[in-house]
């Protein structure tokens, strides 16, 4: 298993009229958090595995709000693994207010896909690396 923590303070501009963020930005939280945890486990960013040949598209993603979230709070965004990875990748995620009250869970699930056939393919060896330690 692997967990790692991000943080996003969220932005006027998230927020609707009510001053709750607008359910369309978790996606983006998700996004930020999961590159930042691939990076933390992987050693390796989305960039260099795409020139590397792969893509990483999203195949399924769940959200579940338990609590708003309001402008000017920080956020943290818990990112967690829990199965080596195979041609699926799948996070599980908690975020957190100011007070450490949970407010959303998610998950995503995502495919590794070679560049250019657009097939599903073994994730690269560059990344398996290092992401293999924490699953021993």
């Amino acid at each position: 298993m692997f967990v790692h923590e991000s943080t996003v303070k969220v932005r006027y501009v998230e927020t609707d009229q009510m001053g709750v963020v607008h359910h369309s930005n978790y996606a983006q939280y998700y996004e930020l958090a999961r590159t930042e945890c691939f990076e933390a486990c992987s050693g390796i960013t989305y960039e260099s595995m795409e020139a590397d040949g792969v893509m990483l598209p999203i195949l399924e993603f769940q959200s579940k709000f338990l609590k708003p979230a309001f402008y000017n709070q920080t956020l943290t965004i818990k990112s967690i693994v829990n199965e080596l990875p195979t041609v699926r990748l799948t996070v599980d995620y908690e975020i957190y207010n100011d007070n450490k009250e949970l407010i959303n869970t998610g998950k995503t699930t995502l495919v590794f896909v070679n560049k250019e056939t657009r097939r599903p393919c073994q994730p690269p060896e560059s990344f398996m690396k290092n992401v293999r330690s924490y699953f021993i």
